[in-house]
Parts: structure tokens; C-alpha cells; sequence
């Protein structure tokens, strides 16, 4: 029975139309929780015989045995399976080598997911359905995360509320680190060649219209996880400083503010003054002027800050607009 179920998927798997799925995973240190992670995900992928997958794992230059142990798993042949390994020749983080995933897939379908175990398999399932019923972004919400405590799970959110406010981009509460793009995404996002910054935020400020599943998290597999309290800390920076100019927004309306109320001080010191004929002590004109000073300085350093970033903003060409899609006629020459 077993042998004549794998034949029937065997040809169905030759019928198929030839769609490709590209499912990329980033890899740090990860030898132990790579064969773990293939299996399981072999196990799910072959219920989509009219699909083929090409897994590209992206070695961010482990100094483990991940590499040989990439190198043994790509040599599996498993039906509709294809798995590649790619190597960077330093190591530039998660972020980058996800990046680089993507440059190279040729799938109709992308999906990005983590090579520790801590991403269900079973999600990726829930990933490709949403696809098929034609949604272009699917973001896979944490609806809790296990390898974390109640307090690391509530300074995660409150990051991520944080880059959710200062970049005004619409993203799940929680975070997500697992999604799936349709090629129209890919595309676009291929298009935008940017070093500081973070994929996940270039993906979702193309505007293309998301669709958010929830998933917990696993604990890891093995080992400990490569995010550090300060690498955390730079992927929020590079969130907030890449996607908005809010906190130079804030910066120009701070020193607008102190400005103001210097302004009233110094009415009040000339009502004194003239009116009421008393001479303010030394300190109070000492002090309303420094202060004032430097309401002017943060004033005028938003101002400045302001002209950088639209400077930024148009050096970094980014796409204005990305077409979802197209209907209706037009005229033939």
C-alpha cells in the first residue's frame, strides 16, 4: 500500500504544471538542528505533489559543521524536493543572508522560515494555502513564543509596538520572522538593493496587501539562540532610522515647544519689566537665554535632520508605487 501511495504521488508529482515554491532558510551554528529541520520539513512538503521546492540554505559563514552538514543533505533526491546550499563568504547576519536567499529564487512562491526548529513545518502548509487563495503576503503572527519568558515575550512586543509606531508600517503586534511572498513581491523587493536595513521592513513597505496567521513558536531544537541583547537593539535602530522620519518629526516639534514657552517667559520678564517695574534677577535672563539658545539649536538641528533624510530618501531610489494587478482592455497598435 505504502509503495503504491508513493507512486501515485510520485505521478502526480510528473503532471505537475511546474509551479516552483523557493523556501529559504538563514543558518548560523545550526549542525545539530539541520537534519531535524529537513525531515519535518520533507514530511509536509510531500502533500503538494503539483509543486516542485527548491530549499536554499544560506550559510552565514558557520564556524560549526553546518556547512558539511548542508552539503550531505543537498545530495537527497526527494521527489519534488530539491535542496541547494549557499555559502557567504563572510559573515554579514540573518538579515543579509536572507536577502541573498531571495536574490537567487526563481520560485512563484518564497517563503522564509528559520533553520533552528523553532518554525513549525506545519505552518509552511498554512502558507501555501493562503497563497492559493490568492493572497500576495502572508505573515506568520507569534501568537506566543516558548523559547522565551513572560518577560522576554513582553520587551519582544513592546519592540516591535515601538517599530510599529516611529515606522507607521502596518505589521503584526508580535513580530513575525516566518512568511511567504508571491513572486510579485519577490520582484519588487529584488528590485530594492539597500544595505542597512532590515528585510522584513522593506518587504512590508511595498504596501502589498498581507494576510496574518498565528503560530507559536517553538523552543529550540538544540543550542541557543545567535540574538543578542545588542544585535536586537540594532535591528530595532536600523527599523526606526531606515523607515521613518518620526523621530525627527518629534526632534523639530520638541524644539518648537521649549521655543514656545521661552517665548512666554520672555513676555512675562518684559510685562515685568515695563508694567510692573521690577528688575528680574541676574539668573532669570541668564537662564531664559541659554535656554532659549538651545530651543533654537533643537529646533533647528530637526530642521537640518528633515533635509538628510529627504535627501536619503531620494538617494536610495526606492520604488514610489508597486502594481498588484491589472484589468480591463486596452487599444492594439
Amino acid at each position: 500500500m505504502i509503495d503504491q501511495a508513493l507512486t501515485a504521488i510520485l505521478q502526480e508529482a510528473k503532471k505537475a504544471k511546474g509551479n516552483l515554491i523557493s523556501i529559504i532558510l538563514p543558518v548560523f551554528n545550526e549542525a545539530k538542528n539541520l537534519p531535524i529541520v529537513v525531515d519535518e520539513l520533507c514530511e509536509h512538503l510531500v502533500h503538494f505533489p503539483k509543486y516542485k521546492f527548491e530549499i536554499t540554505f544560506v550559510d552565514d559563514r558557520s564556524v560549526d559543521e553546518s556547512f558539511e552538514v548542508l552539503n550531505n543533505l543537498s545530495k537527497r533526491q526527494l521527489l519534488n524536493v530539491r535542496i541547494s546550499v549557499v555559502r557567504l563568504a563572510k559573515n554579514s547576519g540573518s538579515h543579509i543572508a536572507i536577502t541573498a536567499g531571495l536574490n537567487i529564487a526563481r520560485g512563484d512562491f518564497a517563503i522564509i522560515m528559520a533553520s533552528d526548529g523553532q518554525d513549525p513545518a506545519s505552518v509552511v502548509t498554512q502558507l501555501i494555502e493562503e497563497w492559493e487563495k490568492g493572497c500576495e503576503l502572508i505573515l506568520a503572527s507569534r501568537s506566543d513564543n516558548l523559547d522565551h519568558s513572560a518577560l522576554g515575550n513582553f520587551l519582544s512586543a513592546m519592540a516591535w509596538r515601538l517599530m510599529r509606531w516611529s515606522t507607521k508600517i502596518k505589521m503584526p503586534e508580535k513580530g513575525c520572522d516566518l512568511l511567504g511572498m508571491d513572486k510579485k513581491v519577490l520582484r519588487a523587493f529584488n528590485k530594492m538593493d539597500e544595505r542597512n536595513t532590515t528585510f522584513i521592513f522593506r518587504i512590508l513597505s511595498l504596501g502589498f496587501k498581507q494576510k496574518e496567521i498565528q503560530y507559536v513558536k517553538r523552543a529550540r531544537i538544540s543550542g541557543k539562540s545567535n540574538w543578542s541583547f545588542l544585535k536586537k537593539i540594532a535591528i530595532i535602530l536600523d527599523a526606526v532610522t531606515g523607515y521613518s522620519s518620526r523621530p525627527l518629526q518629534l526632534i523639530t516639534k520638541l524644539g518648537l515647544f521649549i521655543f514656545l514657552i521661552l517665548l512666554l517667559r520672555w513676555t512675562y520678564v518684559v510685562f515685568t519689566i515695563y508694567v510692573l517695574d521690577r528688575k528680574p534677577t541676574e539668573l532669570t535672563i541668564i537662564l531664559n537665554t541659554i535656554f532659549t539658545s538651545l530651543a533654537v539649536q533643537i529646533l533647528l538641528l530637526g530642521v537640518i535632520g528633515d533635509y538628510i533624510w529627504r535627501i536619503l530618501d531620494e538617494a536610495r531610489k526606492r520604488p514610489s508605487y508597486e502594481i498588484s494587478d491589472v484589468t480591463g482592455e486596452i487599444f492594439s497598435d
